[in-house]
């Protein structure tokens, strides 16, 4: 596999990571963290 695609396919799964995690943080109260700091476990 050529170098540049495999950097390709690095930067690609990267971006796709932090995308899926900052939409997952847009959701606000349903991540277990913030229940907990709520008091609403």
């Amino acid at each position: 596999m050529p170098a540049w695609l495999e950097v390709l396919l690095n930067l690609s799964g990267y971006a796709g990571f932090v995308a899926i995690a900052s939409r997952g943080t847009a959701c606000p109260g349903n991540s277990a963290d913030e229940s907990i700091y709520n008091g609403e476990r």
